[in-house]
């Protein structure tokens, strides 16, 4: 007997072709894992939408904290030294420019005095004229950057990467690798599934259906996603997203009539969501006529959060970063758009005093190496830093800026995050979830898969404790019995004294086995399951874990 484990993905890390080929894959794999409902893969009519399934998750909107994390995802791999760049010799400017002889940010050209990056401690770094429109947030102290952000032993993939900074793990070989880290907390937090959507989704996401940020144990989405700006127009317009008429009589367009209403049924939120939107408006002017949706994106995430919707956490994105050539065309370009779009954003929030309590911060996958290429561009590299922006960041620099005397440089093109002194991406979001979304460490813990220091980028943190693991337990999981793989341990923790109850389950709810009914002082637990003691053959079943007035429960197989 055993559990059931799904095998680990593998990553192919080579660049040129076996670079396009991992594209083509990952095209595949974006079109199974678009969900057109709850759990349920499916695909019509090109517009992608999933939505989580637990009625509990709507109390999120009721927690005790109603601060708001925007996640923009620059999709590519963006070249931080080209988006934070020295401009002193102390900052290591001439090497820059040696570095970089074509594509390089140069004083006067691409950059003025209206953009170094002064105020707040190190004022060697400047961000280029197309950005000047977050300069602003800078000067009041809105604007943190972390720099040489990263991982070690980055393989350089595309979409190795991208799941490795959603799910908070070490490699694709990590078991965290198959959830993400919110997705996590969403789970934990919220333990008990029902069968209709929640009123309010906890997050909400526009674009790249693929990504596992949100996905909790058990590959369930714990998100609204709308694979375009277009999509949400298109809910909010006509209150629901499929056609569900004119398919005729015969067998296949009874089917496909059948699938879309059931579908549309299940977004029993969309009024709530609608709701939200119609009731507020786009104060300013958002940027147009640019290639990215960002602007887009952001202008729909004002509205939602202004008109009061719950959602806490949301999650657009910006493409185009994967600049192998001609970067300094396109690159200034993007990092314009993305400075021009969250600069409207909290502008448009601002308008209507709703921005106190709304943080965004910016991620990639890696960052680009630090020489040229051939083709006036540059190929995969490691670090780079992240920005985050609100009233409530305290601003500044974090973490240690990138050394480009680095000697590494002189005979590759990469820094190595092992080679200089650079900020695990954890240390981040550990900062993020602890002094920001006020979760208590613990919990913090199970989401990222262990503890990591956080990074102190709040003026006034919560240090946790509001909103908590239902403030008291914490169900880690269950993994085989390391002495005998027949055997199944369950394992669990309390963050203070309960009655705890631990059984064992049917799939249509009958108690099959009483693993502990008893108080439990505080500590962690673990429970060995022995399917042959109980006499249970195999099959899908559940266990349950009540503690707190609370009620968690997991799905497992035996064999």
């Amino acid at each position: 007997m055993s559990i059931d484990n799904k095998n680990h993905k593998l990553y192919n890390t080579d660049l040129g072709k076996e670079h396009a080929d991992e594209h083509v894959r990952w095209n595949r794999r974006q079109f199974l894992m678009t969900n057109g409902l709850a759990g349920l893969g499916m695909f019509l009519s090109g517009i992608p939408i999933s939505a989580a399934i637990s009625e509990e998750l709507a109390q999120l909107a009721m927690a005790n904290t109603d601060n708001i994390l925007v996640l923009v995802k620059m999709f590519g791999g963006n070249d931080g030294l080209n988006m934070v760049f020295p401009h002193t010799s102390a900052a290591g400017v001439d090497e820059y420019y040696q570095l970089r002889p074509t594509i390089a940010q140069k004083k006067g050209t691409n950059f003025t005095d209206n953009q170094v990056l002064s105020g707040f401690g190190n004022d060697g770094y400047a961000i280029p004229s197309t950005m000047d429109s977050i300069m602003p947030l800078w000067r009041e102290g809105k604007m943190g950057v972390i720099h040489n952000v990263g991982y070690a032993n980055q393989d350089y993939s595309h979409f190795a990467s991208i799941d490795i900074w959603a799910s908070a793990s070490d490699s694709f070989h990590d078991k965290r690798i198959n959830n993400g880290y919110i997705g996590r907390y969403l789970s934990q937090e919220f333990p008990s599934f029902a069968e209709t959507p929640p009123t309010v989704p906890p997050a909400l996401r526009i674009g790249y259906s693929t990504d596992l940020i949100f996905s909790a144990p058990g590959r369930q989405q714990m998100e609204l996603v709308f694979n375009s700006p277009r999509d949400f127009f298109t809910l909010a317009q006509y209150g629901k997203l499929y056609a569900t008429d004119g398919f005729g009589d015969c067998p296949q367009g009874e089917e496909r009539e059948f699938v879309r209403q059931l579908t549309n049924s299940s977004l029993r939120y969309s009024q709530t969501v609608i709701d939200a939107y119609n009731r507020s408006t786009n104060k300013v002017n958002y940027p147009t006529g640019t290639t990215s949706n960002l602007a887009s994106q952001l202008s729909i995430v004002s509205r939602l959060i202004k008109g009061n919707l719950g959602t806490k956490i949301y999650m657009v994105y910006i493409d185009g970063f994967d600049t192998h050539a001609s970067q300094a065309n396109s690159h200034p370009r993007l990092l314009g758009n993305l400075a021009d779009s969250v600069s409207a954003f909290y502008n448009d929030l601002k308008a209507d005093n709703a921005q106190s309590n709304v943080t965004l911060m910016t991620f990639s996958e890696f960052g680009r190496t630090i020489k040229e290429n051939g083709t006036q561009g540059t190929d995969h590299g490691n670090l780079a830093p992240m920005m985050i922006f609100g009233d409530a960041v305290k601003g500044g620099h974090y973490g240690t800026p990138i050394n480009l005397q680095d000697p590494i440089l002189k005979t590759n093109t990469v820094v190595y995050y092992e080679s200089q002194p650079s900020t695990d991406f954890r240390k981040v979001y550990s900062g993020v979830l602890q002094d920001y979304l006020c979760l208590d460490s613990e919990v913090v813990d199970y989401a990222l898969g262990q503890s990591y220091n956080k990074l102190n980028l709040f003026k006034n943190p919560c240090g946790g404790g509001s909103q908590g693991s239902n403030l008291n337990t914490i169900l880690i999981g269950h993994s085989p019995n390391e002495s005998d793989a027949k055997m199944i341990d369950i394992k669990f923790s309390q963050l203070g004294g309960s009655e705890v109850e631990l059984t064992v389950k049917s799939l249509n709810g009958k108690t099959l086995a009483i693993l502990l009914d008893k108080y439990a002082p505080k500590g962690s637990y673990k429970i060995t399951f022995d399917p042959a003691k109980w006499k249970i053959s195999s099959g899908e079943y559940i266990y349950e874990l009540k503690s707190s007035g609370k009620l968690f429960t997991r799905r497992f197989s035996i064999f």
